[in-house]
């Protein structure tokens, strides 16, 4: 298990770009992409807006990855993970945080000193880290029980933590991640736009903390690490002929809680995730060149070409036969 502590990447990855993509006075954008043969690639997005620095991380991993925050610091944030897990230790909290796919926290904590560990192979995860006091300016003002209760812990200097895996992702807040990742405005309307964006999910986590639904589903670690193994398990063997009644005889799972469970963490039914995994894989072997229409249409378990053809269409907006002239866009 590598460690990587903050400010300190140097060491660890061999290849380190970054650059500076924008400055004004309101707004300053910075990417920085990170390579380490057979250890990991990374792509972080940091993005000032007054009050508010939002930093979107992307990961992929060959192995269990750990990384390092060894500055102790003052911060109130909330976090939202569109895909795989993060399990957090911070020094003010003796037990582990983990970050399920399809969630989201907030917290404030006096200390922010601790360590991340990233357990799946890819991980895409954003962090919205609010100024003090453009967050008490927000907060004195508001009104909002919730948001009183996290003043008076800031005042106390006691850490609050709603950990992602208590708070489900919200199909709209989906919706504005989504956005945020696929803007294509340029300059000054791209940083409006995603501000824009990120107060609307700080507002929708707002009203979903301060109404009480945060309540925890009954999902106990053992059904959270069952469904967990079924989620990697799909992802390994999607193109085998999987069945519901298999993989809860194999996982332990009744027909109901794999169902439930596998929409809560992962936003999606178990063949929604199988179709979508076997529908990149052929885009990907046709792109490629590695086989032909009818070849990939058997290969990813379709029996006749007509009904292959008329899924990926749906899928992509364009026939497989058309792969080549859509091939530069992925």
């Amino acid at each position: 298990m590598d460690k990587i502590e903050n400010h300190n990447w140097g060491s660890i990855f061999s290849d380190i770009s970054q650059k500076e993509v924008f400055r004004n006075d309101r707004y300053t954008e910075v990417v920085a992409h990170f390579k380490e043969p057979n250890l990991a690639s990374a792509e972080i997005i940091s993005i000032h807006t007054p009050g508010i620095e939002l930093i979107q991380a992307n990961f992929t991993t060959a192995r269990k990855l750990v990384l390092v925050d060894p500055e102790s610091s003052e911060k109130v944030g909330s976090s939202f993970i569109l895909s795989g897990d993060l399990e957090s230790q911070f020094s003010l909290n003796k037990n582990s945080v983990t970050h399920w796919v399809n969630t989201h926290g907030f917290q404030y904590t006096p200390d922010f000193q601790g360590q991340h560990i990233i357990h799946d192979q890819k991980l895409q995860a954003f962090s919205f880290f609010y100024d003090n006091a453009y967050f008490k300016s927000i907060a004195q003002s508001a009104g909002v029980k919730y948001l009183d209760k996290v003043l008076d812990c800031m005042e106390r200097h006691e850490t609050l933590l709603v950990p992602p895996g208590k708070l489900a992702l919200q199909p709209r807040m989906a919706e504005l991640l989504h956005a945020i990742v696929q803007c294509k405005f340029q300059g000054i309307t791209k940083y409006l736009f995603i501000e824009a964006k990120m107060l609307e999910l700080f507002a929708l986590q707002m009203e979903q903390l301060n109404t009480g639904s945060a309540k925890k589903e009954d999902w106990s670690p053992a059904d959270r690490e069952r469904l967990k193994a079924v989620h990697d398990f799909i992802k390994q063997s999607y193109l085998e002929p999987l069945t519901l009644t298999g993989l809860c005889y194999q996982f332990g799972l009744n027909e109901f809680k794999l169902k439930k469970g596998y929409k809560h963490f992962f936003g999606t039914t178990v063949f929604g995730h199988i179709h979508h995994l076997r529908m990149q894989t052929a885009q990907q072997l046709l792109a490629t060149g590695q086989m032909n229409v009818s070849e990939v249409s058997f290969h990813i378990g379709y029996n006749n070409i007509s009904s292959f053809s008329e899924a990926f269409k749906k899928n992509f907006g364009y026939l497989p036969g058309k792969i080549k002239l859509h091939a530069t866009h992925f």
